[in-house]
């Protein structure tokens, strides 16, 4: 088994590198890398409960990619509260607690 870890402050900026990190282990791993679309439009909100991410052009979220016992929705699912996906479109939800 292969395995690779990355630690970074909880900070949205940290965006860029978390990808950096995933498509490098990824392809050090035989993991095919998809990519949604040509282009990536991703906007943070934050307000008194929370934030909220938009991503458009992501993809299909929903297929089985091969190789993998899972979907990358179902992973999204698993680590917010709150996930809406309508076709390469999928808007995250987390909620902060008092």
């Amino acid at each position: 088994m292969s395995a690779a870890a990355v630690d970074v402050p909880t900070d949205p900026r940290m965006g860029v590198t978390l990808r950096a990190f995933v498509t490098a282990v990824a392809n050090d791993l035989g993991v095919p890398v998809e990519g949604g679309s040509q282009r990536l439009r991703i906007e943070m909100i934050a307000d008194d409960e929370g934030w909220t991410l938009r991503a458009d052009g992501i993809g299909d979220v929903g297929a089985e990619p091969p190789g993998l016992p899972y979907r990358r929705v179902d992973l999204l699912m698993g680590l917010f509260p709150f996930v809406s996906v309508d076709g390469s479109n999928a808007t995250i939800r987390s909620i902060t607690t008092a």
